[in-house]
């Protein structure tokens, strides 16, 4: 299905996902579209995952998601499954494996919004209290998905630091990482904000 992003019009009457949607979402997202022209259209939604492998982090693999429209200016975007197996990092084992993404609009496939401060994450373990895994993710939270605020910072935290030496230290790999994840208060209920653009 098609949305009109200025308004969120609808282009079609059904709100349901297409013929080849996969069945029950493991997770629903709701969300706004902002400061669209009322030529851009979505069709779409994916998650643009971050592996924390080398220097740009925006190159990692991309997962496809169906959109819902909810007019007059609201969407859902609906998670069907885990990430694939390449979007993961971990540090030292046991700790859990890792998964961080940034939301997407798309239309044919390409970018046309994203979500600015705003990431998923999925957990594939348990965090132990005192470990990398949970200075990175601010916490112990459950396995699962969950939806973090991404927020820049001017030091690099112990995990950030170790996932910079990692990649080959110096400014390229540590610029990239001056950031903290904080758990949204709502998590997985947190109203996300979709702004224009092609990135």
């Amino acid at each position: 299905m098609k949305l009109a992003l200025a308004s969120l019009a609808l282009l079609a009457c059904d709100a349901q996902v297409d013929a080849d949607y996969a069945g029950e979402p493991l997770v629903r997202l709701h969300g706004t579209a902002i400061g669209f022209a009322p030529a851009d259209v979505a069709d779409g939604a994916a998650v643009r995952w971050n592996p924390q492998r080398g220097s740009d982090l925006t190159s990692g693999p991309r997962t496809a998601l169906p959109m819902e429209a909810a007019p007059p200016s609201g969407l859902s975007v609906l998670v069907l499954g885990e990430p694939p197996p390449d979007a993961y990092f971990a540090f030292d084992a046991p700790e859990p494996r890792i998964a961080e993404g940034a939301l997407l609009l798309t239309r044919d496939g390409a970018p046309v919004g994203n979500t600015i401060d705003t990431v998923l994450v999925y957990v594939d373990g348990l965090v132990a209290a005192g470990s990398l895994a949970a200075d990175y993710l601010g916490g112990t939270p459950a396995a699962g998905f969950h939806l973090y605020y991404l927020q820049a910072t001017e030091d690099l935290g112990a995990a950030q630091d170790y996932l910079a030496m990692r990649c080959g230290g110096g400014d390229a790999c540590r610029d990239p990482r001056r950031y903290r994840l904080d758990l949204t208060p709502d998590d997985l209920a947190t109203s996300l904000q979709f702004f224009r653009s092609d990135r």
